[in-house]
């Protein structure tokens, strides 16, 4: 989209803009943080999903142009996948905790 210029070129910067924002605001919209613990998940969050709108716009809506180097965007690939994987991490830790803490709850 940004290769072809006119029109289409700023089409192309309107729509890589609103998936960002997009993905920001279903993130935060979706996440209501109670205490700091959430506000730390809601900032990752919408870390990760601004991360990933940028990915998806330099491969999907920049196709001719590349907006990121490819060692950038591998990079970035990394990145994102290595938040994915701490995240997921970190969520079957509290889950398994939790069911810990229920079980030994119903034994007392």
């Amino acid at each position: 989209m940004f290769s072809v210029g006119g029109l289409t070129m700023i089409f192309g910067v309107i729509f890589a803009i609103s998936c960002i924002v997009a993905f920001i605001w279903y993130i935060n919209t979706k996440i209501v943080a109670k205490n700091q613990q959430e506000w730390l998940t809601r900032f990752t969050a919408i870390l990760l999903s601004a991360l990933l709108g940028l990915f998806i716009v330099d491969k999907v809506i920049a196709f001719h142009i590349p907006l990121l180097t490819p060692q950038m965007s591998d990079e970035l690939f990394n990145l994102i996948k290595n938040i994915v994987l701490i995240i997921f991490g970190y969520q079957f830790n509290r889950t398994k905790q939790t069911e810990i803490k229920e079980e030994e709850k119903t034994k007392n």
